[in-house]
């Protein structure tokens, strides 16, 4: 046996041995996946974090949702929202992705369920919200602390509930109109970080005192009706602007919209509205309009923008409609 064979011999069986045993070594399958201690597959889950959310402690948020993925077997590879968004970082990892864990406000939901709607894929997210509002999580009873969703995020129990679809595109959960909703997206994001739902609360009073009417066209099925109006609303849940009891009936999975309408008003009806949207007794205003429906054709006149998600867009005349089990949601809910 010459003595270039007995070498590389046992050097074979050297790295066979060791190599598996190297704390320092990644291992990977056939389909180049990374492989956890023991040869199961490690699956991977894409974190998308809005850099520019209101949350502090990022880095505290990066590290908790690491260790918590890791301990249920998956790899997570983490990436920052951009400005022109986040649609590319999506489509080049959700071929071998299996979870997408999304850290941001409702706009970021927003976005993602765009994308995912879109682009026809089907990977369940996790929601850890970040921003200031956090409707989405508020409907689906996920912790507002994002640490401790991030803590408490199980990903082994899954839910599906409803999106909603607007004209050729996808939402999360509603479309708004008149100028009461559209301020709430136009207060500037480093206020929101600095003063947080107070920014909301004060750019809606004022708003409150000076609502422009317009007229809004409303189709339900066989039912059409045009009326004046100060604020038009379809949702599919329950909390929009922070108001987590404004329409109580309504539930993310339930495969309906939810219509409101307020016809124009006085300062004592302000009044009257704002204690009952707290409560959960706005649809029984006598100048508000409730109705439910699974799709609805909104039209108004003399506006120029409309609220969608939270986020400002330029006004267009929609056809709305419920996407039932539009979306599949990890467990990370209150106890």
């Amino acid at each position: 046996m010459s003595a270039c064979f007995t070498t590389s011999y046992y050097y074979s069986i050297i790295l066979r041995f060791y190599l598996p045993l190297c704390p320092r070594q990644v291992r990977y399958n056939k389909c180049n996946r990374p492989l956890k201690n023991g040869g199961r597959n490690m699956k991977k889950a894409l974190v998308i974090i809005n850099k520019t959310a209101g949350m502090g402690k990022k880095a505290q948020l990066e590290n908790t949702l690491i260790r918590n993925l890791k301990s249920q077997d998956y790899e997570p590879v983490i990436r920052y929202t951009e400005a022109a968004g986040f649609k590319h970082i999506i489509q080049e990892h959700a071929p071998d992705t299996d979870l997408i864990v999304a850290a941001g406000g409702d706009g970021t939901i927003s976005e993602l369920v765009s994308i995912l709607g879109k682009e026809n894929i089907n990977i369940p997210i996790a929601v850890i919200p970040a921003g200031t509002v956090n409707d989405f999580a508020r409907a689906n009873n996920i912790p507002l602390n994002p640490i401790t969703a991030a803590k408490e995020l199980d990903t082994s129990i899954t839910k599906t509930i409803d999106t909603i679809k607007i004209n050729n595109t996808y939402a999360a959960y509603m479309v708004a109109f008149g100028n009461f909703m559209t301020s709430f997206a136009k207060v500037n994001s480093s206020v929101k970080n600095k003063v947080g739902r107070g920014a909301y609360l004060i750019k809606g009073l004022r708003t409150l005192i000076k609502l422009t009417p317009y007229r809004v066209s409303i189709k339900i099925d066989k039912l059409e009706m045009e009326v004046d109006s100060v604020f038009t609303l379809a949702s599919k849940i329950s909390s929009v602007g922070s108001v987590e009891k404004l329409l109580p009936e309504a539930k993310p999975d339930d495969g309906l919209l939810h219509i409101l309408n307020i016809e124009p008003i006085n300062i004592k009806d302000i009044v009257q509205l704002i204690y009952m949207a707290f409560t959960g007794n706005i649809t029984k205003h006598p100048k508000v309009m409730y109705l439910t429906a699974e799709q609805a054709e909104i039209k108004t006149k003399d506006l120029k923008e409309m609220n969608i998600d939270g986020d400002l867009y330029d006004y267009k005349d929609v056809m709305v409609s419920v996407v039932k089990d539009g979306l599949t949601l990890t467990d990370n809910q209150k106890n």
